[in-house]
C-alpha cells in the first residue's frame, strides 16, 4: 500500500517540476539600434571584458545575436605592434531574451547580464 503512494507522490512532483521551469533564453537581435541601447551594451560589454573603451557600431546586434571584440592594438607609427604578438583571445558575447527580457551573455566566462534599457526580439 506504501508503494503506490511514493509513487503517486513522486509522479506529481516530476510534473511540476516541468510546469515551474522557466522558458529557454533564445538568441536574440536588437529591435531598435539607438544611442541608449549603444551606450549600454559599451558599458555592459566593457565590465565584463575589462576594456576600458568599447566601439560597436549601429548595424552590431542587429542581424546576428553574436558579436566578437578584441583588444585594439596599439601600434608604433611604422605600424608594428608596440606589445609585440597579442596572444588574448577575442571576447564573445550574444543577445539572449527568454520573451521578456533582453540579456548579455559573455561566451568567454559565462557571464550573464540583465539589460535594462535594451529591448530585443526572438531571432
Amino acid at each position: 500500500m506504501r508503494y503506490p503512494l511514493i509513487f503517486a507522490v513522486s509522479i506529481l512532483m516530476l510534473s511540476a517540476c516541468q510546469f515551474t521551469a522557466a522558458s529557454p533564453d533564445k538568441a536574440a537581435v536588437l529591435l531598435i539600434s539607438d544611442a541608449e541601447t549603444t551606450q549600454e551594451l559599451r558599458t555592459v560589454i566593457g565590465s565584463m571584458s575589462g576594456f576600458s573603451d568599447v566601439t560597436l557600431s549601429a548595424s552590431d546586434f542587429m542581424q546576428s545575436s553574436e558579436v566578437t571584440i578584441e583588444r585594439r592594438h596599439q601600434t608604433n607609427q611604422q605600424g608594428e605592434l608596440i606589445q609585440g604578438r597579442d596572444l588574448e583571445m577575442p571576447h564573445r558575447f550574444r543577445l539572449e531574451t527568454n520573451g521578456t527580457q533582453c540579456w548579455l551573455f559573455h561566451l568567454n566566462s559565462g557571464q550573464r547580464r540583465l539589460l535594462s534599457k535594451t529591448r530585443c526580439q526572438a531571432k
